[in-house]
């Protein structure tokens, strides 16, 4: 009775941490309470169980209870507008659900859903498409046999941009910037009418990425990098053409606190203007994110090329600033962000100047006040932005 009950006493303990479990087994040898041959009895048994549990994690059974994570959050917004025309009033920017998991120690995978209607990739350029709801946007699976080499497959971030590659529930700003919008797969606020010529998809595409992380340095690693072959068609359809999109992303981390980055995107795609043609769509662009305390400070700058003939050049770059006026409560945002639709035609600069106020209630659940300020070169029109918008998380 004495050595069942030790037993199960000490396999409770060691389950929780096996050092401590080891050292109550030494410590009960000592006093003679258990026998040495006992004791080694049950660091056998702990040793199965734990070879036991280890196989479990790498098999690929589905149990709900360990492997699935279930989060989501929507996003209530207020508009008004300068700009005569436009309709003030309140609107579900996003509703999303979103399911993360894994099959073993080495395989992830992610459901991301929104059910809210968001532009697909068919319809004419000025719309972005037909309203779609609701809307896949994250469907992959990823395997990590190693830190400098992993593989993601499925519907995915297109790895370009770093305001792209920023989760719609943590922007510092309502609204993301005119050349991310205009050229990054995405789709500008209603006030602008700015969007990719491939329609919005959501910063997304289908098909493959290899990724890793490389020499490491204390906590860190000096350098990320990511390569991507892509459909280029966008999200929730077949691909449109023979031809496949290569994108590249490298991200340096000198310091802690820095991230430099740089992307190159290369691919042959439909335009939503011309349904029937394929054009040569290129974009490249660098950026750079500082953190420090209280600080955020971060940019970048991008350009997009579509055609080989009768070439369309665009230009656009943006600064950014952010403050805790009460650490992780109460962040102040400034923004200064231009944009060239056509460098090569004048007096087609717009410019705006953007301030955000955030409270976050917790890390999942803040309110944003958001104003910008806009100046175009070629026409001179009242169409400022006011924007609040709650969101709750889960």
């Amino acid at each position: 009775m004495r050595f069942v009950l030790t037993a199960l006493l000490t396999l409770s303990i060691a389950g929780v941490w096996a050092q401590s479990g080891n050292d109550v087994l030494n410590l009960l040898t000592r006093k003679g309470t258990i026998t040495k041959e006992e004791a080694d009895s049950l660091r056998k048994v702990y040793t199965d169980e734990q070879r036991r549990n280890d196989n479990r994690l790498d098999s690929f059974p589905l149990r709900l209870a360990r492997n699935l994570d279930l989060s989501g959050y929507t996003q209530v917004n207020y508009l008004n507008f300068q700009q005569s025309g436009k309709i003030n009033g309140f609107q579900i920017k996003r509703a999303r659900l979103d399911f993360q998991g894994h099959f073993s120690s080495k395989f992830d995978y992610r459901l991301l859903i929104d059910f809210v209607g968001n532009s697909g990739a068919n319809g004419s350029a000025p719309t972005g498409g037909a309203l779609v709801s609701p809307l896949l946007l994250d469907a992959y699976i990823t395997y990590k046999p190693f830190t400098w080499l992993n593989v993601k497959a499925g519907q995915q971030l297109v790895q370009f941009s770093l305001e792209n590659l920023t989760a719609d529930r943590n922007l510092e700003l309502v609204e993301r910037s005119q050349v991310v919008n205009a050229l990054v797969a995405r789709k500008g606020d209603s006030g602008n009418g700015l969007v990719d010529s491939i329609g919005n998809q959501n910063g997304r595409d289908l098909g493959v990425q290899v990724n890793g992380s490389l020499f490491p340095i204390g906590d860190r690693h000096f350098v990320d990098y990511y390569i991507q072959i892509l459909n280029g068609a966008g999200i929730d359809v077949s691909d449109n053409n023979n031809a496949k999109d290569v994108d590249a992303r490298l991200v340096f981390h000198p310091i802690k606190a820095l991230s430099i980055g740089g992307s190159y995107y290369n691919g042959y795609d439909r335009f939503t203007s011309s349904t029937t043609k394929d054009q040569g769509r290129i974009r490249w662009g660098a950026d750079a994110d500082l953190e420090l305390d209280r600080w955020n400070l971060k940019g970048e700058w991008l350009r997009g090329q579509e055609g080989y003939k009768n070439v369309t050049l665009h230009d656009g770059y943006y600064a950014q600033a952010g403050y805790f006026l009460i650490k992780h409560t109460l962040q102040a945002v400034a923004r200064y962000d231009v944009y060239d639709a056509n460098v090569d035609k004048a007096n087609l600069t717009t410019t705006y100047y953007d301030f955000g106020l955030n409270y976050f209630f917790n890390v999942w659940t803040k309110f944003q006040l958001y104003y910008s300020a806009r100046a175009e070169q070629n026409a001179h029109v009242a169409n400022n932005l006011f924007e609040a918008q709650f969101q709750l998380a889960f």
